[in-house]
């Protein structure tokens, strides 16, 4: 099914058309309503899952109930293995950003295939190591970056999803001013005040629950080369 060389995913986390059609025969296809919980803080693991199309949002609560918005994952990502190859309870709560369909599956039923296509498994660790580094990154900006830095730094780091080619200079994020101040844990007011100033500049072009990043690399030298993180 896979062809030598075609599997391996890109900076960019283009999936293979097979690698979603392997996921269908060995899982099962569940769509949420937006807002709609998929699963909660503390629930059994007991199967994985990969975005077919939707965004779903992952978070933390408190025992307060506060909430801690971690990442919104998009189309082609996996969620939920880390709590499942552990064996353990998930981790985080986990609830639909948007319509969305999910190809739900459980390691035993995956397994025949992981042995057929030894490429399928590289792919899924490709894909989980990029969870990680990102995981790191959004963590280091949220703990040491101010509240323009934490944003540009977001954007940049969001175009390896939605850039339609690695090289191209802009791209359109089609994120909510709400769902950006989430990511930066930051409230909706700030962020689109510091997005206005950034449009001001040059730096982006803003639209209706999306932001076209138009100057990539003023982005970056401006509020990014002057503090490394």
């Amino acid at each position: 099914m896979f062809k030598t060389h075609k599997y391996l995913p890109s900076s960019s986390i283009s999936i293979n058309s097979d690698f979603y059609k392997i996921f269908e025969e060995a899982g099962i296809i569940q769509r949420y309503s937006k807002n709609e919980m998929i699963y909660f803080q503390e629930d059994v693991a007991e199967s994985f899952y990969l975005i077919k199309s939707g965004r779903v949002r992952i978070f933390l609560i408190s025992p307060e109930g506060t909430e801690l918005t971690i990442e919104i994952l998009r189309k082609g990502k996996l969620f939920g293995e880390s709590s499942y190859f552990s064996y353990g309870s998930r981790l985080t709560s986990v609830s639909a950003a948007t319509d969305v369909e999910l190809i739900s599956v459980s390691l035993e039923n995956l397994y025949p295939y992981l042995t057929k296509y030894p490429e399928l498994m590289i792919q899924m660790f490709h894909l989980m190591s990029l969870t990680m580094k990102n995981l790191s990154t959004q963590v280091n900006s949220m703990a040491f970056l101010p509240a323009d830095k934490k944003l540009a730094e977001l954007l940049l780091r969001l175009g390896v999803h939605f850039k339609k080619n690695k090289n191209d200079e802009s791209y359109i994020i089609d994120y909510s001013h709400e769902e950006i101040a989430q990511l930066i844990g930051s409230c909706r007011v700030t962020v689109t005040k510091i997005l206005n100033s950034f449009q001001e500049k040059g730096l982006v072009s803003l639209g209706y629950k999306k932001v076209k990043v138009i100057d990539e690399k003023n982005l970056k030298r401006i509020y990014i080369d002057d503090f490394p993180i």
